[in-house]
């Protein structure tokens, strides 16, 4: 495979300077808004991340950023997705609108809206995304190596790195290989096109991956062992469907005409444009079904992990490469149809682009009214308690929250299959204590402690079905020196000692 760029170093800083300013722009509301999300408000521990397998994720988290870092963390990840996205235009040879477009398009596309809420996979997803670029772009640099243990040397590097890349978040497997098969579908358009060396090269690349991946299993049993197996990772695995087939091809469909979530919509164009690239391969007939085959891959790749998961939860943050199949679709077709220096391709792009960024402005928007709004009920409880039992903060300040709002209470506030972005602390996982009493510590309400001995709970929970529910004054009451507040008639989650 070819890898012979040519690209103007100026042009590389104007593509770095411009999509960085776009990264802001979409993110603007988020970087001057804080906004205490779900998962932001769990403190990152010495063993965080480790009974997920991604002892990268841990290595940067707490003993690099040593925590949550709101502000910093994001900034940083737009940073990393802007060179990212920089380097990407070099390797798919974009230049003039074309290079503009691609970085524009793949910034604002909000599916990285849904990874970078994270505070804890918002620099990660940033940085495994250049990882993965980086690691395609030194194998192919020296896949044409002539010297057999320079090349063993340089390959099982690249298998390292995208060892460690998967230490960071599991789901990155998905990356490279999509980089890979777009560079595979670029080069079918070249006179020097052979599938035979094509099909040679993907071996070796393949091959680099399986090495990697084996790598990381024994990072794992060597770093992480006694933790392996989350309950957490293979409870995507853990529900059972008569018609999975025929469920992923719903989800798939969804995700191409963008109803899948909320700002997805825009998916759209690249699913028309490939209709119409499809339809000029037929016509052209030259390696038509290949292209064809090819082109349905890359539409497929970003969603092929909603194929394996059988507990019907599918975020929307597994689909790492959607931003980069929409940007590399409509951006080439634009070329092959050599419409980039016309005018009213110029106003798609940027409506599309203005379209995207109203989507992201929105998602954040959308969770700062629930996290305001989710604050002043925990200033409220507070001071109930303050007002009914003033002794209270001198005493071990124990607090259990029974029950949880139903969903619904929050439809005002959210967006429609905005997943983490419609997120209440008094509903997620069904009321869950260790989570709502760090969201009153994070967000300055009030520090509680949790309960933490069945001793402590068995003092209450006799108690609790006469009290009324929130928000009656008297769904706060002391019982045996504990603060009971039902939020809900039905049980939350289990304490973990239960």
């Amino acid at each position: 495979m070819s890898t012979k760029i040519h690209f103007e170093d100026n042009n590389i800083y104007k593509l770095f300077l411009f999509s960085f300013f776009i990264s802001i722009i979409t993110y603007g509301f988020a970087l001057t808004n804080f906004t205490l999300t779900i998962d932001n408000e769990t403190p990152i521990y010495e063993n965080f991340g480790l009974d997920f397998g991604r002892w990268g994720q841990n290595l940067i988290r707490y003993h690099l950023f040593k925590g949550h870092l709101q502000y910093f963390t994001l900034l940083l990840s737009l940073l990393l997705f802007s060179i990212s996205v920089t380097r990407l235009t070099k390797l798919f040879n974009f230049q003039g609108f074309s290079a503009y477009f691609f970085c524009a398009l793949f910034i604002s596309f909000p599916q990285i809206a849904y990874q970078v809420v994270f505070g804890m996979m918002a620099d990660i997803a940033a940085l495994g995304f250049l990882l993965s670029v980086l690691c395609v772009e030194v194998f192919l640099k020296n896949i044409v190596e002539k010297s057999i243990p320079k090349k063993i040397i340089v390959l099982l590097s690249v298998s390292l790195i995208l060892m460690f890349t998967l230490s960071l978040y599991q789901a990155f497997i998905f990356v490279p290989a999509v980089i890979y098969v777009i560079l595979f579908f670029q080069n079918t358009f070249k006179d020097s096109f052979n599938l035979k060396i094509e099909i040679k090269s993907m071996a070796f690349f393949i091959s680099v991956l399986i090495v990697s991946l084996f790598f990381y299993y024994i990072s794992v049993k060597i770093i992480c062992p006694p933790i392996e197996g989350s309950e957490y990772l293979t409870s995507f695995f853990s529900g059972k469907t008569d018609n999975h087939f025929l469920n992923f091809c719903s989800i798939w469909l969804k995700n191409l005409v963008g109803s899948f979530y909320y700002g997805g919509k825009m998916f759209l164009l690249t699913s028309l444009s490939s209709l119409f690239l499809i339809v000029q391969f037929i016509l052209v007939k030259k390696h038509t079904l290949i292209r064809i085959l090819i082109l349905l891959s890359i539409l497929l790749f970003p969603f092929l992990m909603s194929s394996i998961i059988t507990n019907g939860y599918h975020p929307p943050r597994l689909y790492l490469t959607s931003s980069l199949v929409f940007a590399f679709v409509i951006v080439f077709s634009i070329n092959y149809f050599k419409i980039n220096a016309m005018m009213i391709t110029k106003i798609i792009v940027v409506f599309t682009v203005f379209t995207n960024i109203y989507f992201v402005t929105n998602l954040f928007y959308s969770a700062n009214k629930i996290y305001k709004h989710d604050k002043k009920i925990a200033e409220k409880i507070d001071a109930i308690i303050l007002s009914k039992y003033p002794n209270f903060p001198l005493t071990e300040k124990k607090v259990f929250f029974y029950g949880y709002f139903p969903y619904e209470y929050h439809n005002n506030l959210r967006l429609d299959k905005s997943e983490i972005f419609g997120g209440s602390f008094y509903s997620w996982d069904n009321g869950n204590n260790y989570r709502i009493i760090n969201f009153f510590k994070v967000a300055e309400v009030a520090d509680y402690n949790i309960l933490n001995t069945k001793e402590e709970l068995n003092k209450v929970k006799d108690s609790i079905s006469t009290m009324p529910v929130w928000p009656n004054s008297n769904s706060i009451k002391m019982i045996n020196d504990i603060i009971v507040v039902k939020l809900g008639e039905n049980k939350g989650m289990p304490m973990y000692f239960e």
